[in-house]
């Protein structure tokens, strides 16, 4: 017996963006060039690396670019595809 499968127009454009980001200026208060701290928070203790924003992606991510050499173990944690997730990030102040 097969099973259908029915997908709402919303979510089908939500999958979309999320297979297929695209690059914006803009997203929840960071900036393209923007200083940031990510923090490391699953192992204690919670270490922060500066770095700054090169690009945004519409699916909530950011290509940053750290200052220094980030240890394995917490590249394993802030980095996915390349994309570090903005719940990560920190907006420095200036």
């Amino acid at each position: 017996m097969s099973q259908q499968i029915i997908v709402s127009e919303e979510l089908a454009r939500v999958l979309a963006v999320s297979a297929d980001p695209h690059r914006v200026p803009e997203k929840w208060g960071f900036r393209e060039k923007q200083r940031v701290f990510a923090q490391t928070v699953a192992k204690l203790p919670i270490r922060q690396f500066s770095g700054t924003i090169l690009y945004l992606w519409s699916d909530g991510t950011a290509t940053v670019k750290f200052d220094f050499d980030v240890p394995f173990d917490a590249e394993r944690e802030l980095v996915k595809s390349g994309r570090v997730d903005l719940h990560y990030l920190t907006r420095v102040a200036r």
